[in-house]
Formats: structure tokens, C-alpha cells, sequence
């Protein structure tokens, strides 16, 4: 399965970059994550639940970080299982600058999947990928804003969740 996308964030390259390579916040940011833990120089361990239909669950596995070149670009790799299946794959980050404090993430990316998740059909995992990745985006929009300001975003699956449904309805308007 072929993931990408691109997304606008509030922040200087710098800061995006800073952002996304911090597990401590990141781990905030990513719906579902219950641990993510530091193995190694950009290798993490990590557990997320997931509860979307039949790829509901929790699954488990390690992230590792290739090819950085700061603060524009890196490769992902990605190994983790579940009662329900696995998933393996790779992906890129790519920051844009598009004005003092405006970042372009590009982002894409390829997955396997197998096991009984994957009888779920590719339609529902891409969108699950879809909406968690949109999920992800705003609130590290909203992280990055907050910081701005000297405060700490609220963060939590309803209202990351709702960020997410705004972006996406503001999306939908600034397109007609």
C-alpha cells in the first residue's frame, strides 16, 4: 500500500524538524501511542492502539531514522506486529520552508501488511492511514502554534480528533 501526502504546519523549518524529532513529544502527537521508548541513536521501540474495525488492536514494533539531512529531509523505516497482523514498510519526510513560520511536510511512503488485518481490504487501510496521519497533523499543528505562544497544547484522541475534522472541512472551502 502507497501512502502520501503533504501538509502545511505553522512553524519555521527549524521548528517543524525539532518537532519531529523529539519522541517525548511526539509520542503526545501520534493517535494511539501508548509507549515509545529510545533504543538507540533514531531507533525507537513503541506500542500503538488502534481501533478502527478489524485492524483494532495493539500493535507493537521499531522505528528507525536513516539519511537525515537536518532540517529537510529523512527516511523512516518501519517493523511492527499485532494480534491482528503486521506491517512493515518505509517512507520520507520532506520540509519546505514556504515563509518564516510556514513548513510544507511532504511525506510518502510504502507498507506491507499482512495477516488478518489484511482482509480488511486496502480501501480501509488507506483510510485509516488517511485519517490517522490527519489526526497526527493537527496536532502538531497545534503543538507548534501553542509553542508559539509560550504555552502548552492540549492534546488527547476527541480533540486531536476535531482538529482534524476543522483542517479538513477548511481544506474542503479553501479548494472552492
Amino acid at each position: 500500500m502507497k501512502v502520501s501526502g503533504e501538509q502545511v504546519l505553522s512553524g519555521s523549518r527549524e521548528q517543524v524538524w525539532e518537532l519531529l524529532n523529539d519522541p517525548d513529544r511526539l509520542s503526545r502527537l501520534v493517535p494511539g501511542v501508548q509507549k515509545l521508548e529510545i533504543l538507540g541513536p533514531d531507533e525507537f521501540a513503541g506500542t500503538v492502539s488502534v481501533g478502527v474495525a478489524a485492524v483494532k488492536g495493539v500493535y507493537s514494533g521499531k522505528i528507525k531514522i536513516e539519511d537525515k539531512r537536518p532540517p529537510e529531509f529523512y527516511k523512516v523505516l518501519v517493523d511492527g506486529k499485532g494480534a491482528q497482523g503486521f506491517m512493515r514498510g518505509s517512507g520520507t519526510i520532506e520540509l519546505q520552508a514556504k515563509g518564516p513560520n510556514v513548513t510544507l511536510v511532504k511525506y510518502a511512503g510504502d507498507v506491507q501488511v499482512g495477516g488478518a488485518v489484511m482482509q480488511v481490504g486496502q480501501r480501509m487501510l488507506e483510510s485509516v492511514a488517511k485519517m490517522t496521519f490527519g489526526q497526527f497533523f493537527a496536532a502538531a499543528d497545534a503543538e507548534l502554534k501553542a509553542s508559539a505562544k509560550g504555552v502548552v497544547a492540549r492534546q488527547g484522541i476527541l480533540i486531536n480528533f476535531w482538529r482534524y475534522l476543522v483542517r479538513l472541512v477548511r481544506g474542503f472551502f479553501a479548494r472552492s
